[in-house]
Parts: structure tokens; sequence; C-alpha cells
């Protein structure tokens, strides 16, 4: 590959591990930097590029590939196993193995290239501001409305989450005024909010310094999102109330932009149902989003642990017991897996991929075909794995206590 493409990918992911708190290794992550580094030395970005600097034989992970928890990225890394594995013999590139912490570090630095946006467009985001009807009530040099403040304003190096911020805790006077004037209130899909940040921060005052902020802090972000009653409404992957919706599920994710134009386009709804509840809307200072979001990003990269008494069905399902035994123990084609007891998922995952060329040859001499996992069945399959087998299946534990109960 091409020196430019990797100063490139150096100088994007940089930013990355730079802006990370000591939060993040006590959250239970894999290193992101360390994770940027392995992406290099092990060849990835020979087949794969991030965010256009790097390879093209593969798809770009910054854009496309690795989006949601951590099951849905190691789901799509086994599924794709063979074919990444045919193309690297292809193009006679080594396929990597990983030991000791390799791989948590490299799906951590995967992981986060979604928690940043891709550079937003301001043309576009020139059209939406007057889409939305800001124009009508926010200046921004000669033209717009003055029942606002202005937004030319600001700091062209102003962070979009501080932006967002101040979104947010103008809602209360911005939604009776849009109202009063009656539009609609804005609402953003896709990368829209992103576009309108860009053309925002394109028109900003050019002399003010760049504020510098980080990733957020996933610890703070817990505490806060409990102390400004967040979790009086909102569940975070099943903990929590059920009135809101569940903050940590799959439908919301994107990057923490995005997030924040989803947490707008709900203020309404959200203002009511705090108004019901007695509760006045949340206000935000300093890096309190950033944090909150970070929190709440992290959460969804653990997602729901998986079912334990589900992984012994996909385990029959997916045919692992024609190879490893009907529990785990080993057999005549594939060793035990007993020894999987008690690993952490990155490990398993780490595991089922260093075994890959070996699986893929005893698995084509029994014509046993390749089994392809889900999310939520890859995280069912490995709760058994690190369970060892020591759990009593349900079902066989109501019949010992049935018959127990007989002879007595």
């Amino acid at each position: 590959m091409a020196e430019s493409s990797h100063s490139r990918l150096a100088l994007l992911c940089l930013m990355i591990p730079a802006m990370l708190r000591p939060a993040l290794a006590e959250a239970g992550f894999g290193n992101p930097a360390k994770g940027q580094s392995l992406f290099v030395s092990k060849g990835c970005v020979e087949c794969h590029a991030v965010r256009g600097a790097g390879g093209r034989i593969g798809p770009d992970l910054g854009r496309t590939a690795v989006k949601g928890s951590f099951y849905e990225i190691a789901a799509a890394l086994w599924n794709h196993a063979l074919t990444m594995s045919d193309k690297m013999k292809e193009f006679r590139l080594v396929r990597p193995s990983f030991r000791d912490d390799e791989l948590a570090d490299l799906l951590a630095f995967l992981y986060f290239l979604n928690y940043f946006d891709e550079p937003g467009d301001p043309k576009v985001g020139k059209v939406l501001f007057a889409q939305k009807h800001c124009i009508q009530c926010h200046s921004l040099g000669k033209e717009g409305g003055s029942a606002g403040p202005r937004l030319d304003t600001l700091p062209r190096g102003t962070s979009p989450l501080r932006i967002a911020q101040d979104l947010w805790n103008h809602g209360p006077a911005m939604v009776p005024a849009i109202r009063r004037l009656g539009l609609d209130i804005p609402k953003f899909n896709g990368s829209e909010i992103i576009d309108l940040f860009a053309y925002l921060r394109s028109q900003g005052q050019r002399q003010a310094a760049h504020e510098f902020r980080s990733a957020g802090d996933p610890k703070r972000g817990k505490r806060l999102f409990r102390e400004k009653g967040c979790s009086r409404c909102h569940a975070v992957l099943g903990e929590g109330a059920g009135i809101g919706p569940d903050l940590g599920s799959a439908e919301l994710r994107g990057s923490v932009t995005q997030l924040a134009g989803r947490m707008w386009n709900h203020w309404p709804a959200m203002a009511e149902a705090m108004g019901a509840l007695g509760m006045a809307p949340p206000t935000f200072k300093g890096e309190d989003v950033a944090d909150v979001f970070a929190f709440l990003f992290i959460s969804r990269y653990e997602s729901r642990p998986g079912d334990l008494a589900r992984g012994r069905t996909i385990y029959r399902q997916k045919g692992c017991v024609v190879c490893h035994g009907q529990e785990g123990q080993g057999g005549g084609i594939g060793p035990s897996l007993r020894g999987s007891s008690g690993e952490a998922k990155e490990q398993i995952t780490q595991r089922m991929w260093n075994h890959v060329p070996l699986m893929r040859d005893k698995m084509g001499a029994h014509q046993i075909p390749w089994p392809r996992f889900d999310a939520e069945e890859l995280a069912a399959l490995q709760a058994l794995l690190a369970d060892g087998w020591k759990s009593e299946p349900a079902s066989q534990g109501a019949l010992t206590k049935k018959q127990g109960g007989g002879s007595r």
C-alpha cells in the first residue's frame, strides 16, 4: 500500500487513543491504541480501509462493516473467516493469528471507529439550515432571523457534542417558540445533524481557539445518567425503567453525534413525560453530554449477556457436537472445548479465530458445513463455552427434582 495511505490512516486513528481516558480500561475494554497498531502490523490494512485510508480488497471498516455490539462485530468476523482466508491466500498475504489480549485490542479499535463521525458536508448542512427552519430564528452572517441567538459567534473548533449540548439546554425555550411560529419541530435523520453541525462550524469564528474535548468519561457518565434523572425513564440493556426506549438497544447505534440527534428528536415527547413525572428537563454543562454518551456507547459494546440454555441449543443446531462431543468433551474430530471455561468473550473469540484453518480442513474432510452465527447466537454459544458445561440444563434439573420428590 502507498506510504501516503499509511500516513493518512495513522493521522486519522491517532485521535482515537489520544482522546480516550483511563476510565475505559476500568470498563474492561481492550486498548484501542494498541489495536490501531495491530491493524497495521497484522496486515488488516492491506485489505481494509478505514474511511478511505487503506486497502480496497475488503470493505471499509470505518464506514459499513463493524457496527453494533461486540458480538455483532465478532459474528461478522467469524462469518467472513473463510472468505477472508481465501482472499489472503489469493493475494499471498499471511493470515494473522493473535495471542494475549491482541484481538481484544483490535476489536476495541474497530468499535471506537464508530464513536467519531466522518466529516460532515457543510454544503448539505447549509441546505438543512434552511429546510429545518433554523434560519427563521437564527442568523449567520447577513441572513436569518433574530428571535434566537446568532450562530456565527461559535468558535470553528467547537465540538459537535458541545453544539448538541447547547441545543438540548435551549429546548425549553426553543420548542415553545417554534410552535408559536406554527413550524414543525425539526427532526434529524441519518447524518443530517452531522452535516448541519459541519455548516455551523464552518461559519464560526476563525480567531477563536479550538476546543479540546475528550471522548468522554464513561464512569462519570454512568453517575450522571442517574443524577440527571435519565434512569427514571430509560433502561440500559434491560437495567432501569421502561418508560422510554432502552438506550442500549441496537436501534440506537451510531456515532455520539447521531445519538445526540436522536435525543433531540425525542425532546417534545421526553419533555411531556418528564412533566407528568414532576421532573424538570435536565441541563448539562462542561463535558456532561460527552460523558453520558461515552457511558451509553460502552454499554452497547458489552450488549446483553448470552443465554446459557440457548447456548446449548445453538451448540447442537450448528453441529458443534459432531466434532466436539455432546458436552464439549471432545471427540475423534475436534478437541475438548472445556478449556474455554471461565474465559472472557474476547479470549474465546480469539481462540475461535486462531482455530479457523484447522477447523476448515477437518470440516471439509468430513463434509461438515461451516457454521454461521448472528450476534445473539454467538453470545449464547460463548456463554456456554465460558460456563464449561458446569450448569445443569433447566429441563434436566426439573426432571431430577421431580424424580427426587417421587422417591421420598
